[in-house]
């Protein structure tokens, strides 16, 4: 039986969906046509995941600068080190210096 890159698609779409990540076309979100990061989404998360850290807006704004600075010229070596970032995480500077600093895993 051939496997088509749509049912691949559908495969994903439905495992995501089972961890409670919804699917969303993409020509539904509101931004940019160039715009990839979703900063409202990314902000999101991070208020939730952090806030027990009490993370502030300056320092979300801080994480999505940091993802917002790769080169488009080329991309093959931006997408992999964003992806080195999600992946593994990075540290950030509190704004408060008396907290503690914290690797932040996207």
């Amino acid at each position: 039986m051939k496997f088509t890159e749509a049912q691949l698609e559908n495969v994903f779409i439905e495992l995501l969906g089972n961890e409670g990540v919804p699917h969303v076309l993409g020509n539904t979100i509101a931004r940019q046509q160039n715009e990839v990061l979703i900063k409202a989404d990314i902000k999101s998360y991070l208020q939730s995941q952090y806030k027990s850290d009490n993370i502030t807006d300056n320092e979300i704004k801080s994480v999505i600068r940091k993802l917002e600075v790769f080169s488009a010229s080329d991309l093959y070596e931006s997408n992999k080190q964003i992806m080195k970032l999600v992946c593994n995480g990075f540290q950030l500077e509190r704004e408060d210096r008396s907290k503690k600093t914290y690797t932040f895993i996207l």
